[in-house]
């Protein structure tokens, strides 16, 4: 007789219940991070501070909660790098579309409101993002990428890399029939 195997959990996603309840331990070990997330600055310090200690930690609930806190908080602060990092630590112990989280965050942040250095970071955020999706054989979301990483190097004010990326959206997303 053959028997089921159950499906490991070291992948899945916590549940609600186990999120209410990391919630609390999050809450009462970094009640004082949060707080001082009201600046950009803060926001930043604050992502950073949580993604340090997801790294070690072993309750994979509050794992979980920390790093979303710092993709988050990373989001608002306009500082694509960390949410970078926290997509690809997640996706290193939880199963979830790493591609399609880092894409709708990264669009989460206010590009008008970037200096020119965290511009560019996000450019190179997208780029990477956009490589990985290409070759994960999701045309849409590479091009969805590509355009992100065209603005950020827009913003920057660096016209070279925008062209550069440019060349590479064309080479995932063809023109239009009839045009050039």
């Amino acid at each position: 007789m053959e028997q089921l195997v159950p499906e490991p959990t070291s992948a899945r996603l916590p549940t609600q219940r186990e999120l209410v309840d990391a919630r609390e331990i999050v809450e009462r070990r970094f009640g004082d991070v949060l707080a001082s997330a009201g600046s950009a600055a803060g926001a930043t310090a604050a992502a950073t501070t949580l993604l340090e200690a997801a790294a070690s930690e072993e309750d994979r609930a509050v794992k979980w909660l920390l790093l979303t806190e710092a993709r988050r908080l990373a989001a608002a602060a306009g500082n694509a790098t960390v949410v970078d990092r926290s997509i690809v630590m997640a996706a290193a112990v939880y199963e979830f579309d790493a591609v399609a989280e880092e894409q709708r965050t990264l669009r989460e942040i206010p590009l008008r409101a970037l200096d020119p250095a965290r511009a560019a970071a996000l450019a190179e955020v997208a780029e990477g993002l956009a490589e990985r999706a290409d070759a994960d054989g999701r045309r849409d979301a590479a091009v969805d990428a590509w355009h992100l990483a065209i603005r950020g190097w827009q913003r920057s004010g660096n016209r070279e890399a925008a062209r550069r990326a440019a060349l590479r959206l064309g080479a995932v997303e063809p023109p239009p029939a009839g045009l050039p």
